[in-house]
């Protein structure tokens, strides 16, 4: 989870083969129930492959929708539109950089260190 923009990201073990280490990337908003913390999906993914593949926007007719049948609120769905952009613009722009060798920030620095830790799938810990 990227909470400065709300943007959980993961590397989806279910991709096809050719798709092995890219990244799925979804807005979310993130909500505190006391003993839950609730994760709601808010439509909009970004995939993201290698540097040298253009990232993907996906499912902005949903956002829209979701806006249109009112069940997505303007306010939200301006904060979202809003961290979304951050999200692109702090990780995946490259602004006036035209070098195609690299993302300017992601994966994130800032979750370097969990890349480093011992990954066990859900369904392997629940089968021990």
């Amino acid at each position: 989870m990227l909470l400065d923009t709300g943007f959980q990201i993961n590397q989806p073990v279910i991709f096809p083969e050719h798709q092995r280490g890219w990244w799925y990337c979804d807005l979310v908003t993130v909500a505190d129930d006391g003993d839950t913390v609730r994760v709601d999906d808010h439509w909009i993914d970004v995939i993201v492959g290698p540097p040298d593949h253009p990232y993907r926007v996906l499912d902005l007719d949903e956002y829209a929708d979701a806006m249109a049948s009112g069940d997505l609120d303007a306010a939200t769905g301006i904060d979202g539109l809003r961290r979304t952009q951050k999200f692109l613009d702090r990780h995946l722009n490259r602004r006036h950089d035209t070098r195609r060798d690299s993302w300017p920030d992601f994966p994130p620095r800032a979750i370097e260190v969990l890349a480093g830790l011992p990954f066990d799938p859900l369904w392997e810990v629940l089968d021990k």
